[in-house]
């Protein structure tokens, strides 16, 4: 949050820097904030929870499927949409096709969004509600805070910059704890079909029983 309130007072106020960050961002700094967009509670935290309840593939398709809609974004829209010249997606449909057309794709757009930001939210408040011992609905309204604040304060120049930092710590805690799951693996873990404990999903209570059971015959506990 630090970051990203203090980069608008490096970079002039304008719209343009708010919204496409003056169209000036260096190659790494876009790279580092694209691959830090799946380091979140959906793409990431997600895809692992998929892959261990059913199979390696459940989880999979979210992170092959966001390359390659970037890899087509990148061949065949971005250079479009930088010739227009505009500061949003939904301006490219308005010159286009009019302010019809304009409106339906930001709701469009804003509701995508508001799903995408509501699982990572929720990821957030369980994480952060673990950690401090707070409630889940406290923590998340801190994260919907913390994000609005350096957003509001510098648009897409603070949330790059915060991306930078926040991409360096969370790459490496995946690696970390990658290694370390790996390596302190232990034979009265769960069956990979339960899922996790704690998870609110109904393929978790349909076999709570069935946890206990388990639980007890390998003295496993959360």
């Amino acid at each position: 949050m630090a970051v990203g309130m203090l980069t608008p007072y490096f970079t002039e106020s304008t719209a343009e820097n708010f919204f496409v960050a003056g169209r000036s961002l260096p190659l790494w700094i876009v790279s580092i904030t694209l691959a830090s967009q799946s380091l979140d509670s959906n793409a990431l935290l997600g895809n692992v929870d998929l892959s261990y309840r059913y199979s390696f593939y459940d989880g999979v398709v979210v992170p092959v499927g966001l390359a390659l809609s970037l890899l087509l974004n990148g061949i065949f829209m971005a250079t479009h949409i930088h010739n227009e010249n505009v500061l949003t997606l939904p301006d490219v449909f308005a010159k286009r096709y009019g302010p019809v057309v304009e409106v339906l794709v930001s709701l469009a757009c804003i509701g995508s969004f508001l799903m995408l930001f509501a699982g990572n939210l929720v990821g957030f408040g369980r994480i952060a509600g673990y950690l401090w011992g707070i409630n889940d609905t406290t923590a998340i309204w801190m994260g919907c805070g913390i994000a609005w604040m350096y957003t509001y304060a510098g648009g897409l120049v603070s949330v790059a910059y915060t991306d930078v930092l926040q991409g360096a710590l969370g790459w490496t805690g995946c690696v970390i704890m990658a290694y370390w799951f790996i390596t302190s693996e232990e034979d009265s873990a769960p069956p990979p079909s339960i899922g996790f404990p704690g998870t609110f999903t109904p393929a978790f209570r349909c076999c709570e029983d069935q946890i206990s059971v388990y639980a007890s015959s390998n003295s496993y506990t959360n």
